[in-house]
């Protein structure tokens, strides 16, 4: 795919992974849709691409239900036209202990927040791309605020490669690929804290994103980082 002349959606935009891929692929000639519901953020990630490219705006979304989300591929439709690369971002925590007494609240609420809104995008962006003549595609990205053993696997990340393996089963008989990257966190942090993904590895999500953008061949398959902190 010739990524000068796509129409990608990124969401997450004003997060650091998020805002890496955004100026990479600015820096490409992509026109750019920048998606997130931290209005601040957004807005430094659209200022910063705008530096490099003119064909860059900014979708504050501040419900992810599927009629907002719907909207918001509308409006990208009608300022840049076919939208035929979306970044879908999953960022996940720890699935609650099964004996916890709180476990089915939270449990619930990961769901709400995490997965639904992550599901509607891919769902929504395949019945947007479906009808188009061209290839698309769609590229999962799991990050994860989780505590875990190194080379654990971690529940972002099994999440996002049953659902890029299975989407992909799905979409290929409608010229949609679909792929991952599943950062890996290698060392264990204080449960209070985040992992810190510096900004080499940020640079080298960017470039994997674009080696899956650019591979035809790629579908169905996962990318790992290793994110140092």
């Amino acid at each position: 795919m010739h990524i000068g002349q796509s129409v990608a959606i990124i969401t997450d935009a004003g997060n650091p992974i998020g805002k890496a891929i955004a100026l990479h692929f600015a820096s490409l000639g992509a026109a750019l849709a920048l998606v997130d519901n931290n209005e601040v953020e957004l807005k430094k990630t659209l200022r910063s691409c705008q530096k490099i490219s003119d064909s860059s705006a900014a979708f504050y979304i501040k419900s992810y239900d599927e009629t907002s989300i719907k909207t918001l591929f509308q409006q990208v439709n009608k300022r840049f036209g076919s939208i035929n690369i979306l970044l879908n971002t999953w960022t996940g925590t720890e699935i609650p202990n099964l004996l916890s007494p709180t476990s089915i609240v939270d449990f619930n609420d990961i769901m709400q927040k995490s997965a639904a809104s992550f599901f509607i995008f891919g769902k929504v962006a395949a019945e947007f791309m479906q009808h188009q003549p061209h290839q698309s595609v769609i590229v999962n990205l799991a990050l994860s605020n989780e505590n875990h053993q190194p080379h654990t696997p971690t529940t972002s990340k099994t999440v996002v490669s049953g659902l890029t393996q299975n989407w992909a089963n799905e979409l290929a008989n409608l010229n949609i690929r679909v792929g991952g990257i599943v950062p890996i966190n290698l060392q264990n942090k204080p449960c209070n804290q985040h992992a810190i993904i510096n900004i080499p590895m940020q640079d080298e999500i960017a470039r994997n994103v674009e080696y899956i953008v650019r591979n035809d061949s790629f579908n169905g398959r996962m990318l790992e980082s290793e994110i140092g902190v």
